[in-house]
């Protein structure tokens, strides 16, 4: 469904003539809309700039990685990797050292 005249609306989210993601997450009362891009990118349009975009509605995106999609393996950090139980038996004893 193209529409390059809609209304913004919050929580929808639209993809751009460039293929990106985005959702609108603000409207202020100067007609200033701010969308949060898939990868975490922030913008703001005026409403004579979002009246020419050319965009189509689509549905939420439901993996939740957007900001994370373009991380290496490497550069992921497991918090489970690196927690260790820890012991209340002697909590003061463990101050004091």
């Amino acid at each position: 469904m193209a529409s390059a005249v809609c209304a913004p609306e919050i929580g929808l989210w639209y993809r751009d003539i460039q293929n990106r993601i985005f959702g609108v997450v603000a409207i202020d009362d100067d007609d200033t809309i701010e969308v949060q891009y898939y990868d975490g990118d922030v913008a703001e349009y005026d409403r004579e700039t979002w009246d020419l975009l050319c965009m189509n509605i689509v549905a939420e995106p439901n993996d939740g990685l957007g900001p994370y999609e373009n991380l290496n393996e490497e550069e992921v950090i497991f918090l489970n990797d690196n927690l260790q139980p820890v012991s209340w038996d002697n909590v003061v004893g463990d101050l004091d050292n």
